[in-house]
C-alpha cells in the first residue's frame, strides 16, 4: 500500500517503508501532480511550477526524464496501470483506490466535520476536526522550496488554521472554554492578526470568569491591527468585544447552542450553504454559538464610502457598541448610468483577437505590448502587435487602456530583470529622455485609437518597479503632460498599485502621493483581490475601504479603476465551474458596490489560471456566458444604490444593488434588485409589486406578491412593476 504525504515534507511510503524519491526537481515534480490528483496537468504547467521563469530550453525533455524516474520508484496500481500516466496535453497522477494521500483525508475529515456542525452534532464536528488537523507533520511540502510550493503551502496553512478555528469554535460550544484558554495563548501570539482567534480567546476568557483578561486581549488586537495595518478591528471583534462589556446574556452555555433560538423571529431566514463555505469564513452548526447568535443580537453596521463618518477604515473612538446605522451603503440621486466600460478585460493575447462575448473595454499588458516589446532598440518601434490589438479594439468599438512600464534592457541596463522571457527590467529609465521619447511615441501614433494611458503597472511591487516613489512621480508627470499634449481627450491612470492588504505597499502609495504624483491623471489605479485564495469576491469591499483610506490621509480623490489583481493569482487553484460562474458576476457587481467605473478581468485569452472566461480560439465558458448576461440586464440601466445584509432590511449574507432597468416592453424605469449572498441560501419575502426573477442562465420565474424568494451565491434580478 502506497502513502503519499504533502501535510509536512514531503513524504512516500510503501507497505510502511520509505521510498526515495531523489533530486529537488523529481520531488517538486511530484508535488504539483499530487496537488492536482486526478486531473491532467500540462507540461506547461509542470514546466513553470519547477523551474518558474527560469526554465532552460531543455525543460520538456528534462520533464519527460523526471517523469521516466517517478514511474520506476513508484511502480503501478493494481491493474498494472502506472500511477502516472501520460494524457495530452501533460500527465496525471491518480492515486484514488490504490494508495492513501493525506491531503485527500484531511478534506474528508473535514467535509464530514462541517455536515455534523450543519446537522448540529457539534461533538461530531469536533472529533472530525481534530482527525484532520492530526494529519498535519508541520508546514506543508516545506523540503520542496520552489516559488509554486511556497504559494500552495500558503494556501493550505490557511486551510488548517480554519479548520483549527472551526475545531475551537465547536468545543466553545461544548464548554471546553477551560482547557482552551493555555491552547489559545500561544495561538494568538503566533497569529495576532486573526481576529476570529482573538475573539475566540476572549470568550473563552469572559467563560472562565476572566472579564478584565478578555478585554486586554481585545485592546491588544485593537493596537496591533492600527500599529500594523491601520485599521480598526473587525464588526465581528467589535461585536464580541461589545456584548463583553455589556455581560450579554447571549455570551452564555445557558443560551441556546444550535445557532438560532428555540422559536425563530419573523423575518428573513438565511439557510447553511449547501456545500461547504470557502475556509476562511466557515460559520457551522452549533459551532456558531456566539459569533452567530451576536449577528441576531447585535445588527451589522453598514458599509460606506470612506468619507462617511463610521465607513470602514475611519478612524473612531472606541466608546462601546458601534452606533446602528440603518441604510444603503450609499445612494445616488439622480441614479447614475452604468457604463458599458465598467466591464472590462486585459488581453493575454497578441493575435489582435477579441473576445466573442460581450465586454466593455480591453487593457493591454500581458500581449507583448510592454515598453521593450515597442521599442526593443533605442529608436527602433515595432508597431506589429500593438496595431494588430489596437486595429481589433476597435473594430469591436471597444475603448483601449494601454499599460506602460517593462523598461528595455538597453535603457535600464543594471536594473533587475522582470519575470518575462523579453528581457524587460524593473527600474526606471537611466536616462528619462528615453522614457519621454517612447511616451510621445505610443501617444502620437494612436491619438484618438487609444482611449487610456496606464503609466505603470503594479508599481509598489519590486516584481514590476524597483525605483522609488519620486522617481516614479517624475515619470509620471512627464508622461502625462506628454500624452495631454499629444491627444488632449485621452485618460491618463497614474501607476496601478497592487498588494494593498499589506502596509508596505499602502506606504508606498502614501509616498507616491506625498510626492505629487496624483496630480497629474485623471484617475488612479488599483489592484482588487480576495486577502487569501477562497474568500468571497465580497470580501474585496474591505480592501476597498482600506484603499479608500489610504488615498483619503494622501488627500488623493481621483476615480480609482481596478486594473488587475495579484501576481500569485496563477498559482492559485482552479475553481469548480459553477462556482467560476458565481465569482466571475460578482466580481463586476464588486465593482459596481464600490462605485468603480472600470474593473478589469485578469485576464482574456489564456487557459492557466483558477476562473477562465474564455481561451483564445475557444469557446466562452459559462462564466463568460453569465457576465454577458448580466451586461444584458444593465444595458441602458441607471444604479440607484447598494447595501448589504440587516441594515438595508435583508438577510445577514445578502447583498443587493437596485438599479432602473427596461421594463418588459423595453420601457425605461422600471425598477430592479439585483440580489445575491457571499455564502449560503437566504429566503424572504418577495416585495408586493415584484413579479419576476431573471436568472443568468436566461431564463425567467414568475413571483407572486408577497411570495417567497429564494437568494444564493449566484445573483439574480428581481424585477419590480412600476407603481
Amino acid at each position: 500500500m502506497l502513502e503519499f504525504a504533502v501535510l509536512g515534507p514531503l513524504e512516500i511510503r510503501r507497505d510502511g517503508r520509505a521510498v526515495p524519491i531523489a533530486g529537488p526537481r523529481r520531488r517538486a515534480l511530484l508535488a504539483v501532480l499530487l496537488l492536482n490528483e486526478g486531473q491532467v496537468v500540462s507540461l506547461d504547467r509542470l514546466i513553470d511550477a519547477v523551474w518558474g521563469h527560469a526554465a532552460p530550453a531543455s525543460a520538456r525533455a528534462q520533464v519527460q526524464s523526471l517523469v521516466h524516474g517517478l514511474r520506476r520508484a513508484l511502480g503501478e496500481d493494481g491493474a498494472g496501470t502506472p500511477l502516472i500516466e501520460t494524457r495530452a496535453p501533460g500527465y496525471v497522477l491518480s492515486v484514488a483506490g490504490t494508495a492513501s494521500f493525506d491531503l485527500a483525508e484531511f478534506r474528508e475529515h473535514v467535509e464530514r466535520g462541517r455536515a455534523a456542525a450543519r446537522a448540529g452534532e457539534t461533538g461530531t464536528a469536533a472529533e472530525a476536526y481534530r482527525r484532520a488537523l492530526g494529519l498535519w507533520r508541520g508546514p506543508a511540502l516545506e523540503d520542496i522550496g520552489t516559488a509554486f510550493s511556497d504559494a500552495v503551502a500558503a494556501r493550505l496553512e490557511e486551510d488548517r488554521l480554519a479548520v483549527l478555528e472551526e475545531r475551537l469554535e465547536a468545543d466553545l460550544a461544548l464548554g471546553r472554554h477551560g482547557e482552551l484558554v493555555p491552547e489559545l495563548v500561544p495561538l494568538t501570539a503566533d497569529h495576532p492578526l486573526r481576529e476570529r482567534l482573538r475573539a475566540q480567546y476572549m470568550l473563552a476568557l469572559y467563560r472562565c470568569g476572566r472579564q478584565a483578561d478578555a478585554l486586554a486581549v481585545y485592546a491588544r488586537g485593537r493596537e496591533l491591527l492600527d500599529d500594523e495595518l491601520g485599521v480598526r478591528p473587525g464588526e465581528e471583534l467589535r461585536r464580541v468585544h461589545a456584548a463583553i462589556l455589556a455581560a450579554d446574556p447571549g455570551l452564555s452555555l445557558a443560551g441556546p447552542v444550535a445557532g438560532e433560538p428555540a422559536e425563530a423571529p419573523p423575518g428573513p431566514v438565511v439557510r447553511p450553504p449547501a456545500r461547504a463555505a470557502a475556509p476562511v469564513r466557515g460559520r457551522t452548526g452549533a459551532a456558531s454559538l456566539v459569533l452567530g447568535l451576536l449577528l441576531v443580537l447585535l445588527p451589522v453596521a453598514v458599509r460606506g464610502d470612506a468619507s462617511a463618518p463610521g465607513a470602514p477604515g475611519t478612524p473612531a473612538p472606541e466608546r462601546g457598541p458601534s452606533q446602528q446605522v440603518l441604510g444603503p451603503a450609499w445612494v445616488g440621486e439622480p441614479a447614475a448610468p452604468v457604463a458599458p466600460e465598467l466591464f472590462g478585460v486585459t488581453l493575454n493575447s497578441s493575435s489582435g483577437a477579441m473576445p466573442s462575448f460581450r465586454v466593455g473595454a480591453v487593457r493591454l499588458w500581458d500581449s507583448r505590448t510592454r515598453w521593450t516589446n515597442v521599442e526593443p532598440r533605442r529608436g527602433e518601434f515595432d508597431w506589429e502587435i500593438l496595431d494588430r490589438l489596437v486595429a481589433g479594439a476597435g473594430e469591436e468599438r471597444l475603448p483601449v487602456l494601454y499599460t506602460m512600464g517593462g523598461t528595455p534592457g538597453w535603457a535600464a541596463p543594471d536594473a533587475p530583470r522582470m519575470a518575462y522571457d523579453d528581457g524587460s527590467r524593473t527600474g526606471p529609465p537611466a536616462d528619462p529622455a528615453d522614457w519621454d521619447e517612447y511616451v510621445r511615441q505610443v501617444a502620437e501614433r494612436y491619438r484618438g485609437r487609444i482611449d487610456a494611458y496606464e503609466l505603470w503597472n503594479t508599481a509598489n511591487s519590486p516584481r514590476f518597479y524597483t525605483g522609488d516613489p519620486q522617481t516614479l512621480a517624475a515619470l509620471t508627470e512627464r508622461a502625462a503632460r506628454i500624452i495631454k499634449a499629444a491627444d488632449p481627450s485621452a485618460t491618463v491612470v497614474c501607476p496601478s498599485m497592487g498588494e494593498l492588504w499589506d502596509e508596505a505597499p499602502r506606504r508606498f502609495l502614501a509616498d507616491f502621493a506625498a510626492a505629487g504624483g496624483y496630480r497629474h491623471c485623471d484617475a488612479a489605479g488599483v489592484k482588487l483581490h480576495q486577502r487569501n485564495e477562497g474568500d468571497a469576491p465580497e470580501t474585496i469591499v474591505e480592501l476597498g475601504a482600506l484603499i479608500d483610506r489610504t488615498f483619503h490621509q494622501a488627500g488623493s480623490h481621483l476615480p480609482l479603476w481596478n486594473t488587475g489583481t495579484t501576481y500569485r493569482l496563477a498559482a492559485d487553484s482552479t475553481l469548480g465551474e459553477e462556482q467560476a460562474v458565481d465569482q466571475a458576476v460578482r466580481f463586476y457587481l464588486v465593482g459596481l458596490y464600490l462605485r468603480y467605473p472600470r474593473m478589469y478581468f485578469y485576464s482574456w485569452g489564456g487557459r492557466r489560471l483558477p476562473l477562465v472566461l474564455q481561451a483564445e480560439g475557444g469557446p466562452p465558458t459559462r462564466a463568460a456566458l453569465a457576465v454577458e448576461e448580466l451586461q444584458r440586464w444593465l444595458a441602458g440601466a441607471r444604479i440607484r444604490s447598494c447595501g448589504h445584509g440587516t441594515a438595508v432590511g435583508l438577510p445577514a449574507a445578502v447583498w443587493e444593488c437596485r438599479f432602473l432597468v427596461r421594463g418588459e416592453h423595453g420601457a425605461q424605469g422600471e425598477e430592479a434588485a439585483i440580489r445575491w449572498t457571499d455564502h449560503g441560501e437566504a429566503v424572504m419575502t418577495a416585495g408586493p409589486d415584484a413579479y419576476r426573477v431573471d436568472h443568468l442562465d436566461g431564463t425567467t420565474t414568475s413571483l407572486a406578491p408577497g411570495g417567497a424568494l429564494r437568494i444564493g451565491e449566484r445573483p439574480v434580478l428581481v424585477r419590480h412593476r412600476a407603481s
